[in-house]
């Protein structure tokens, strides 16, 4: 077992674990993590039948273990023993990592939603009159793999709403899209109307389609557009025989977003540990005292 960087993985063998298992997850796939981390290597044994993938931060030189934004968590792929994951901590001392299992000590659990059961999916009354107005609206939704248009409301949406968005993360974010094209995975539910109303993106794998990101504009929006795009994304999932992943959120509107839609909690983990230089750590005080002020 070693941690290979990612120059130099097989990504043939790479690409053979991530599809080998059922139910491993899109962020574990190299086009998604080459658009999305700054950095990123995998603890892989020899003949590729193990691993996780591990993308990494420098911060002043320091090798932090994160989970980037649009990734939620990374998983391990096969059984590990204690000292094979003892080899994350030896080379990563500061760790801010989500994964979809417990790798070490009292991790904070997190939930995401996800719909598996569609024989017991229920709809909130909040989607079905937004549902409804969509229809009265004469909102129609077109499937296609052009994310130009998604990703222009969405640029315009997160640009007015996180002040943590940057032009490097929305530059990740096109590039995972065009990354997605070109593996063929990419679905876009575009909603149709009058003029460039919006939609959302998708990825699809074998066994599951997962929502990454997506927008409309504000009529559009307050007329039931997202929940038109989320419902027609939902019920491709359930035709084709896939799971549908809502992609996860702790921002409480958009759970229940998601439970209106029939979403159920599905549990990973958050790894938090700082055992870097004490220069690191009280940076790290400092900058933390400064956000909760």
């Amino acid at each position: 077992m070693q941690i290979v960087e990612r120059k130099n993985i097989n990504l043939a063998r790479w690409e053979n674990l991530t599809n080998k298992q059922g139910g491993i997850s899109l962020f574990a796939k190299a086009w998604y993590l080459d658009a999305i981390a700054e950095n990123w290597c995998v603890l892989v044994n020899d003949d590729y039948s193990r691993g996780i993938a591990l993308p990494y931060s420098k911060r002043a030189g320091v090798e932090v273990l994160y989970s980037p934004v649009f990734g939620r968590y990374s998983e391990v792929i096969g059984e590990f023993k204690e000292d094979e994951l003892a080899l994350i901590t030896e080379r990563f001392k500061v760790i801010e990592f989500a994964c979809r299992h417990e790798l070490f000590d009292k991790p904070e659990e997190r939930i995401y939603q996800a719909i598996s059961d569609f024989k017991s999916r229920k709809l909130g009354s909040q989607a079905k009159r937004s549902l409804k107005k969509a229809e009265k609206n004469g909102f129609s939704v077109a499937l296609t793999d052009d994310y130009s248009n998604v990703f222009s409301k969405v640029k315009e949406e997160l640009n007015h709403k996180f002040m943590g968005i940057t032009e490097k993360s929305l530059n990740a974010l096109k590039q995972l899209f065009e990354n997605a094209k070109q593996a063929e995975a990419i679905k876009v539910f575009n909603v149709a109307g009058n003029g460039n109303l919006g939609g959302i993106v998708c990825f699809e794998s074998k066994d599951q389609l997962l929502y990454v990101k997506g927008a409309v504009d504000s009529e559009t929006k307050s007329n039931g557009g997202m929940y038109l795009a989320l419902n027609s994304a939902i019920e491709y999932a359930k035709e084709n025989n896939l799971k549908f992943d809502f992609g996860g959120s702790n921002i409480e509107g958009v759970k229940r977003f998601n439970y209106n839609l029939g979403g159920i909690d599905e549990v990973y983990f958050m790894h938090i540990q700082n055992n870097g230089p004490a220069w690191f750590k009280l940076a790290k005080r400092l900058k933390t005292h400064l956000i909760d002020r």
